[in-house]
């Protein structure tokens, strides 16, 4: 989680989506599992030479880790059947560590997808 939050606060331009500019931030990816990766061009990760894309899957999503039917059913119920992305603006996770749980000590960034909207909060 750090590294994502890192790669947001050091950067000043970030990619827009769906042809919508954006603040840098992060985007929730539904595709081939479902995870967190920053929008950004030019943060610290954007600065090391050959780096791979940063991306944080979601523990019931991960291909990597997962067996196909497992991920593959948890993006469905979660994210759905088609592929996409949605925006999180990086203030929500400002707004999120002042809450009961600051983000030194989270653990977790738990993202409740409820129909066509979510929620997050940090454990």
């Amino acid at each position: 989680m750090l590294p994502l939050l890192l790669e947001i606060k050091t950067a000043a331009t970030a990619r827009s989506l769906y042809g919508q500019d954006s603040p840098p931030g992060l985007w929730v990816v539904g595709d081939q599992g479902v995870y967190l990766m920053p929008n950004t061009t030019d943060g610290v990760h954007h600065r090391v030479k050959d780096s791979k894309p940063l991306v944080v899957y979601a523990r019931e999503c991960d291909p990597n880790k997962l067996d196909f039917d497992t991920w593959w059913a948890n993006k469905q119920a979660s994210f759905g059947g088609d592929d996409g992305a949605e925006f999180i603006d990086a203030t929500q996770f400002v707004d999120a560590a002042h809450g009961p749980n600051p983000i030194k000590n989270a653990r977790n960034i738990v993202i409740e997808f409820l129909g066509d909207q979510f929620s997050i909060s940090l454990e």
